[in-house]
């Protein structure tokens, strides 16, 4: 089975392009492995929106790379996911999302947005858009954490073609997965 991937990634206008965009490190890695694969900037919730409202039918893995908006503690810490970020500080939220009609059977969604796999908007996104899978992050992982965890998902689903449960139990009990992406 060829696989298609569409990354869609929400940056500042003013950031350089490369090398720090996670977006543009997964469009490069899937290049590598010679994985069919669109990157769509999104600077705007609309933007966003439209992109995820129009994923193409051949693209079966949505990777999502922005930031997660949540909600911090009085002490500072992070504790809640309010929705994704986006440069026009403009929230996208899982209520937006289901508003919104967006159809994703079938396919599988990588955010790599922090706290968006805490239990309520993982859940909330899955019923939404009806997609076959979510992983994402219940804590805020590092660029170069959330790197390797798709590296090694990407590599052994799209790459080896193993399914997708099986290639995020791989990584999970041989990485010990720091930041504790989940899969539903």
């Amino acid at each position: 089975m060829k696989h298609s991937v569409l990354i869609i990634e929400c940056r500042d206008k003013g950031e350089d392009p490369d090398p720090g965009s996670e977006g543009r490190f997964i469009k490069h890695m899937l290049d590598l492995m010679e994985i069919e694969n669109d990157y769509r900037p999104a600077r705007t919730k609309a933007r966003f929106m439209e992109l995820l409202c129009s994923v193409p039918a051949d693209s079966d893995v949505v990777h999502i790379a922005t930031h997660g908006r949540v909600r911090e503690t009085p002490k500072g810490k992070p504790d809640k996911f309010i929705g994704f970020w986006t440069p026009d500080k403009q929230d996208v939220t899982m209520k937006e999302i289901d508003a919104a009609g967006i159809d994703l059977a079938g396919k599988t969604i990588v955010s790599t947005a922090c706290l968006s796999g805490q239990k309520t908007p993982r859940e909330a996104f899955k019923k939404a858009t009806g997609c076959k899978h979510y992983i994402a992050p219940i804590k805020g992982p590092s660029f170069y954490n959330a790197a390797l965890m798709c590296h090694i998902l990407y590599h052994k689903h799209l790459a080896l073609g193993r399914s997708v449960r099986k290639a995020f139990y791989e990584y999970e009990d041989r990485y010990r997965n720091p930041h504790v992406f989940c899969l539903l």
